[in-house]
């Protein structure tokens, strides 16, 4: 989610970026839709695999900070980076975290133990189930020097370091932080370590696009069906239980690619969208913040109803996808506006339309 003009350096705006964005916040409320589902599925099995064949969106909104931030050269100064970084991403996640720590104090059955672990749910993301993306993004921002000019000067061996790590040495470091650090702890380098690969890898395709010919670029259903396939594989349980971690990174892997990939072969096409690509574009850090206030509406409308069963019905979670997905965009758009609220989308007062 993170935004395409402020960088290191200036640069011109990318459509296909833009398209991947939009396309990744809409599937980031798709996943959040499907949540009620778990309550009154008899099978668990179905969530599973809608999460799993789903779950692209996250690694696509860090393999898009990776080619924005990291796949650019370093130049910049660090301190003005940070200041940057934490005035358009840190204060709307700071005003919003404190939105959804209130509703979590309205809701919870021990507000008090909640309130005791407020600062550590701030500082990991874990007030809300979706606030996590922007503690672990400042984290990759904080070795945003470093990292930059270790992936320029080496991007391939960069990047298959990170994977191996990622499949072989990472497992056993989270079974031994699961068992001895602090869960909020665990959990935050766990959503690092998972990530960390994406964003590399976003880097070293923004290296490699202007070599990349036109003919890789239209192969894109190719990663892209061989990664859902491998997802999907190991989603069923046909995979074995050794396999899992290297399934998952490399399917991933290869689905971001696909995605990546076949936004940049329909770039031509872009052109007549433009306006609307970049709003909407524009717009997903505000949707991103707000969509869970609707759902959370949503549900909590079902359930006093007592119509629980309604979620079972076919449509109900396309429809609530599109209206709270409408509704979420309405809301930013309105916020994107304002002279005093435009900074909670990370957006310019009057922006966004």
């Amino acid at each position: 989610m993170d935004h395409t003009t402020d960088i290191p350096e200036p640069r011109r705006r990318v459509l296909a970026y833009d398209a991947l964005r939009a396309f990744s916040i809409l599937s980031v409320v798709a996943i959040h839709c499907f949540m009620p589902l778990r309550g009154v599925l008899p099978d668990t099995s179905v969530q599973l695999l809608i999460d799993d064949l789903l779950h692209y969106a996250v690694p696509v909104f860090v393999f898009i900070s990776g080619a924005l931030v990291w796949g650019r050269p370093w130049r910049g100064a660090f301190a003005r980076f940070i200041t940057g970084r934490m005035r358009a991403v840190g204060a709307p996640y700071l005003a919003w975290a404190l939105v959804f720590l209130a509703v979590l104090l309205l809701t919870a059955r021990d507000p008090a133990a909640q309130l005791v672990r407020a600062p550590w749910l701030l500082l990991t993301g874990h007030v809300w189930y979706h606030l996590y993306f922007v503690p672990m993004l400042f984290g990759f921002y904080l070795i945003t020097p470093i990292a930059a000019r270790v992936v320029h000067r080496w991007p391939v061996a960069t990047l298959l370091t990170v994977y191996a790590v990622r499949i072989g040495l990472w497992p056993a470091v989270s079974a031994w932080l699961r068992a001895n650090a602090p869960e909020l702890a665990w959990s935050y380098a766990t959503h690092l370590a998972t990530h960390l690969p994406h964003m590399v890898l976003g880097a070293c395709f923004a290296i490699a696009l202007p070599r990349v010919p036109r003919w890789v670029l239209s192969a894109w259903p190719i990663p892209l069906a061989g990664g859902t396939a491998i997802m999907l594989a190991r989603s069923l349980g046909a995979l074995p239980p050794a396999a899992g971690p290297a399934a998952y990174a490399l399917g991933m892997a290869a689905t971001v690619v696909g995605l990546a990939l076949g936004a940049f072969a329909l770039e031509s096409l872009y052109d007549r969208f433009e306006r609307m690509l970049v709003a909407g574009a524009s717009l997903s850090f505000g949707v991103y913040f707000v969509h869970p206030l609707w759902l959370l509406a949503l549900e909590r409308t079902v359930t006093a109803l007592g119509a629980d069963a309604l979620w079972l019905i076919w449509w109900t979670v396309p429809a609530a996808w599109a209206a709270i997905a409408a509704a979420s965009y309405m809301c930013a758009a309105l916020l994107a506006r304002g002279r005093h609220t435009a900074w909670l989308v990370g957006a310019r007062a009057g922006a966004g339309g």
